[in-house]
């Protein structure tokens, strides 16, 4: 699949403890933080690494389907809570609300991989950055752009260089894979 610059961009330098794809529906921030997961999975400190979404079902239909159909291996069931991706264990977390936090406590993880991540409650989030504790251990996220008084804008994005966060903003025009026709379908519905 062809690539754009953004995204080849995102890919390489995302090196930092916390890398974030921001960006609206379909622009292309979901494919290449996938291929960076992978790259991870492949090269990263060995360890277990974490899958994260709002519920087990937005993880199967948002990240597991994409990423098994890119490393062409037979994906999980829904029902699956872990699966063995280069020898190490990957665990499937659902984090609807704080009554989340602990599932992942007593964790200790080498990569995470969070899909939208503004919907994940505050302290779900700050558990999580607890337990990449491997040396070298890194978190990946995409999410929606939220307001300017959202937790996750004030708390990780606004403090990125304090925090070793690197972010991309992406836009409809940073997918190339989608029609014309269709971003000026989008554009006139905004």
């Amino acid at each position: 699949m062809a690539t754009s610059p953004k995204q080849d961009k995102s890919f390489a330098e995302a090196t930092h403890r916390f890398n974030i794809w921001v960006g609206a529906v379909s622009s292309g921030k979901t494919y290449s933080s996938i291929e960076r997961f992978i790259y991870d999975l492949k090269n990263g400190p060995k360890g277990d690494a974490m899958v994260i979404g709002v519920n087990r079902t937005s993880i199967q239909r948002n990240i597991l389907t994409h990423l098994y159909r890119q490393l062409g291996f037979p994906c999980p069931t829904e029902k699956s809570q872990m699966s063995r991706l280069y020898g190490r264990d990957v665990w499937f977390v659902g984090a609807p609300d704080v009554s989340a936090v602990p599932t992942i406590q007593g964790s200790t993880l080498a990569l995470a991989y969070v899909d939208e991540a503004t919907n994940l409650p505050e302290p779900f989030w700050k558990m999580l950055e607890s337990r990449l504790r491997v040396s070298g251990a890194k978190l990946l996220a995409t999410c929606n752009p939220e307001g300017p008084s959202h937790w996750f804008k004030k708390e990780i994005l606004d403090q990125s260089k304090e925090k070793e966060v690197k972010y991309w903003t992406f836009l409809m025009d940073d997918n190339p894979s989608l029609l014309e026709s269709y971003k000026e379908r989008m554009k006139k519905m905004n």
